[in-house]
């Protein structure tokens, strides 16, 4: 799907934005959501309410399954294309639930299904290799691209008010899951294993590195967090402000959570109930 295509979908449908978190490194928070509205969206959210959910699935199939040697995170998809062609011995260690991004996209269908779904999103691996994967998610635009939308239409972060809320969101520090670690901080796994047992790491070196030593025997992790680019999902490489330090994302990404989660919460909240029935799981 070609960018003006993209643009075509939001403005002849009804579409649902669906924020990936990093968009607070190069867009101002709340101005986004006017912003998003101005180029034709009928509703703004975050995948906060979807991490959730996957945190929930994670636990309870860690609990079901307690006897299992490995488990490895999945909701970045470079990292299970990496598993699956060069460890496809490990895949059968892949955690068998959606990513954030889908189980907000299936979660926004149930509830508005004539909607279209569009992603935000920091990386292009989520549109290449697992978009396509979901018929709830329409298109995915990168960081990258919406800051050509928004120049190409004269849409600027100063004609918006910095008043206003997100339609669906509840107060939730998985704000903080495209920080290396967001996942395992998030999810509360740490209660499911022994000190030692989680490793979080990024950068495909480094997985690399810790998938090898699996193979050669290692057995001092139980559960692997892991995410390929540097600092997590903050160092995607379709995010506009590439001369940041990881350092200095963190930072943003921080000060985002905070405020957003004391602020104004906007009429919809996301309860369980919401994600009744809706089918987490996946198959790697």
């Amino acid at each position: 799907m070609t960018l003006q295509e993209k643009i075509d979908l939001i403005k002849n449908n009804q579409a649902i934005a669906m924020l990936a978190p990093t968009f607070a490194i190069d867009f101002k928070y709340p101005n986004i959501i006017g912003m998003l509205y101005k180029l034709g969206f009928k509703e703004v959210t975050e995948l906060t309410f979807g991490a959730r959910m996957v945190n929930w699935a994670y636990a309870n199939y860690i609990k079901e399954n307690p006897k299992q040697e490995l488990y490895i995170s999945s909701p970045c998809p470079t990292v299970v294309a990496l598993v699956k062609a060069q460890y496809p011995e490990l895949a059968k260690y892949l955690m068998p639930v959606v990513s954030p991004m889908a189980a907000m996209a299936k979660i926004c269908k149930k509830i508005n299904p004539n909607y279209k779904i569009v992603f935000i999103s920091p990386c292009w691996a989520k549109e290449l290799l697992e978009a396509p994967k979901y018929k709830e998610i329409d298109a995915v635009i990168t960081l990258k691209d919406l800051k050509k939308i928004f120049d190409q239409a004269g849409i600027k972060e100063e004609d918006f008010s910095d008043k206003i809320c997100f339609d669906s969101l509840i107060r939730e520090y998985t704000k903080i899951y495209p920080i290396s670690g967001g996942l395992a901080a998030t999810s509360h796994i740490q209660k499911l294993f022994k000190e030692g047992e989680i490793l979080v790491t990024d950068g495909a070196g480094n997985i690399k590195k810790v998938l090898e030593d699996f193979k050669s025997g290692s057995r001092q992790y139980k559960f692997l967090d892991l995410l390929n680019c540097n600092g997590g999902c903050i160092g995607g490489p379709a995010i506009n402000k590439q001369d940041l330090s990881t350092e200095e994302r963190k930072k943003i990404i921080y000060e985002y959570t905070h405020r957003s989660s004391d602020e104004c919460m906007g009429k919809h909240k996301g309860k369980v109930k919401d994600a009744k029935d809706i089918d987490l799981s996946a198959i790697y």
